[in-house]
């Protein structure tokens, strides 16, 4: 089996080629057909093996390509360069596809397209005398697909509090506007991104239209190549980046997972990306330029279950960076109740 070129796929694309045939034959009258199971079928089980094993040792499918994260300078040319803000009906827009993605993690296609607006899953909460928040609550998800399975799972529950040292880049205080600045009719508009009107008023900027899906499944990419940020930039780098930042600021992984809406350590792992920072003091590490480590709770056990950071290091660079992150781990643990140590 190859491509419509000649080419030879990928072995992960092999298997889902198998699995959306064995899908196809149970939803037409064979449903207890197995192919990686049955016995019947123990022979084509081995030459697929055989196929993929191949493919691989010929180097397919050996880089996985996978959505990046956004840095915080990245992030911070997008907003520099006015392709985040409130200034224009667009936009406003745009950022919030971004906030809703970064502080809510979001993913990438269907429950970014299960969001409404009236009624609609994020509530703004403003008490006098306390910090305004924003409270996410789930309706449908890939880990909570609801109907009889998924009516004991939990949904997920997000509260994002206002910045309240950058009231120009406040999450609440954007979500708010842009509230404000859509049609007040009907009551059940079940979509949350809307259509900029063509000619918006000083009180209303947007449609009852919906955003078509393709442009809304382009916004990061778009920001992005606007802004020259190069690499693999989609909406789902937005998940990406939530997973990335706190796990590099030393977030305990079920904070970590409250978060972003996973239901395992496994799940939430496959979202964290090391930063060139890290890399780096690990090549500097093997070069021995770094020779003592010490964990973060100052235990003297090597177990890789722990974040290690040099006790000591000639190299000032590196020393600001793993400092930085110790100094936000400590903020986080007394801020927080209950033992706060990071598992990686």
């Amino acid at each position: 089996m190859r491509k419509k070129d000649g080419a030879e796929f990928p072995p992960n694309t092999l298997h889902h080629i198998v699995c959306g045939l064995m899908r196809h034959l149970r939803w037409n009258g064979h449903p207890k057909i197995d192919f990686f199971a049955d016995h019947d079928f123990a022979d084509f089980k081995k030459s697929l093996d055989a196929e993929m094993k191949r493919l691989q040792s010929k180097g397919l499918g050996s880089k996985k390509r996978q959505a990046e994260p956004l840095s915080l300078d990245e992030e911070e040319i997008l907003w520099e360069k006015g392709l985040l803000g409130d200034k224009d009906p667009h936009t406003l827009l745009d950022t919030m596809v971004f906030c809703n993605g970064l502080y809510f993690a979001l993913r990438s296609g269907r429950e970014h397209r299960q969001l409404r607006l009236r009624p609609c899953q994020i509530e703004l909460f403003e008490m006098e005398g306390e910090r305004p928040y924003l409270k996410y609550t789930e309706d449908l998800s890939k880990n909570r697909p609801g109907g009889i399975k998924g009516r004991k799972i939990k949904p997920k529950v997000v509260i994002h509090h206002a910045n309240s040292d950058n009231s120009d880049r406040c999450f609440v205080r954007l979500f708010k506007k842009y509230i404000n600045m859509c049609p007040t009719s009907p009551n059940d508009l079940d979509a949350f991104y809307l259509q900029p009107a063509t000619k918006p008023t000083q009180d209303c900027w947007y449609t009852t239209r919906p955003l078509g899906h393709n442009t809304l499944t382009k916004t990061i990419a778009r920001l992005c190549a606007s802004a020259g940020i190069e690499g693999f930039k989609t909406n789902h780098s937005l998940r990406a980046t939530t997973a990335t930042r706190l796990y590099q600021s030393g977030v305990d992984e079920q904070l970590v997972m409250e978060r972003t809406g996973h239901r395992s350590l496994e799940g939430v792992r496959n979202y964290k990306r090391t930063s060139s920072q890290q890399k780096e003091a690990l090549s500097d590490i093997l070069y021995n330029k770094i020779p003592r480590l010490c964990n973060s709770n100052n235990d003297t056990s090597t177990s890789s279950s722990q974040q290690l950071v040099p006790c000591s290091s000639p190299l000032q660079s590196h020393n600001s960076t793993l400092a930085s992150t110790t100094n936000i781990h400590r903020n986080i643990k007394t801020s927080l109740p209950g033992s706060f140590t990071f598992n990686s």
